[in-house]
């Protein structure tokens, strides 16, 4: 991390969900709620198309937008998502969308990633390497 990059962390919950399957071409568009708690307190609309391949793994991409608060900046800002899934773990590498950010995030910047385990009590955790220009 630079000087002035700033690290956020937390969890992230699922709470809502809509999907559906492209029988021809085996992708699956999936409309997502989340809710952000943590160091990151936002709620979120996550669009995803995930294609499932051989012996049970998926990759996908998506675009999430974040609206709330990190620390005492409140606005939104839209965070690309390529992941994969495999054996009930699902790992995405984040980068947010420069130009994306709005309110206190405008000129908001950074990396991250979310994991996800389907296994217990769906834990996850988020980490978002941040800074403004």
């Amino acid at each position: 991390m630079g000087e002035s990059e700033m690290l956020a962390c937390g969890t992230v919950k699922l709470f809502g969900m809509d999907e559906k399957l492209d029988l021809t071409t085996g992708l699956r568009r999936s409309k997502l709620t989340h809710l952000y708690l943590g160091d990151i307190e936002a709620e979120s609309r996550f669009e995803c198309l995930a294609f499932a391949g051989a012996a049970g793994t998926s990759n996908f991409v998506g675009l999430e937008y974040l609206t709330g608060r990190i620390g005492d900046r409140v606005g939104g800002f839209i965070l690309q998502h390529i992941g994969s899934m495999k054996s009930g773990q699902s790992i995405s590498t984040l980068n947010v969308i420069y130009g994306s950010g709005t309110g206190d995030f405008t000129g908001i910047k950074g990396h991250g990633r979310t994991t996800w385990s389907t296994k217990g009590n769906d834990a996850s955790q988020v980490l978002l390497e941040y800074s403004f220009e």
